[in-house]
């Protein structure tokens, strides 16, 4: 049985000081897709618990309160 595999394509728009930084990660011979695989595969493995509580206390409050100010977060609508 055959199968044929279409993987699609994105282009992204990087400064040169990124692209340079890939550049300087990149393995003799890797390509920039497997470069990027390779470099966030920790990141994807991380389960989401393990981000419960980074931001907590008064620098989130502080956050929210400037996010809400700018009105890029909505205060929640609480009804009782």
């Amino acid at each position: 049985m055959n199968t044929l595999k279409i993987m699609a394509h994105k282009t992204l728009t990087i400064s040169e000081e990124a692209y340079e930084a890939l550049a300087g990660l990149k393995k003799e011979g890797e390509s920039f897709t497997a470069l990027i695989k390779r470099i966030t595969t920790p990141l994807r493995k991380k389960k989401l618990s393990e981000f419960a509580g980074i931001m907590a206390g008064e620098e989130f409050d502080d956050f929210e309160k400037q996010r809400l100010k700018q009105g890029i977060l909505k205060a929640p609508d609480y009804k009782e």
